[in-house]
């Protein structure tokens, strides 16, 4: 496999970055997902949009394909500074948190930089950076 010996440390929500992890973990990476207490809110997607329950959500169950998922409480010291440890062992971290969180959460580039010089940060967003969106 293409990417066998890379971990990634995926922390997204919706389509954009699980989508992205989801395709690394099939060229062979150990994928991570890092979720909030709840979860994702794609996983309830179906029950949100009309009202019903399913055992599973497709949209979610496609996107996150051959992933580990991990929750933690990124509002407590004690998530945030495992979710640390966990960004700086990687290789690849994937995300698409408002970059004003990123920085709240000590999980911005310049902070990553410092613990893991050689990380590739993938920060998507649908918006860009700069602008009214």
């Amino acid at each position: 496999m293409l990417l066998n010996a890379v971990r990634v440390v995926e922390m997204g929500f919706w389509v954009a970055a699980p989508a992205a992890a989801g395709l690394m973990s099939d060229w062979g990476a150990d994928v991570i997902k890092i979720e909030p207490p709840g979860g994702d809110p794609m996983r309830h997607f179906f029950r949100a949009l009309a009202g019903i329950e399913l055992p599973s959500c497709p949209p979610f169950d496609l996107d996150n394909r051959g992933k580990r998922s991990l929750v933690l409480d990124l509002t407590q010291s004690e998530g945030r500074a495992l979710a640390l440890e966990l960004v700086c062992a990687a290789e690849v971290f994937v995300t698409n948190y408002r970059h004003d969180a990123l920085e709240r959460l000590g999980l911005d580039w310049p902070t990553l930089a410092q613990c893991a010089p050689r990380l590739i940060y993938a920060h998507l967003t649908g918006y860009s950076q700069d602008g009214p969106d």
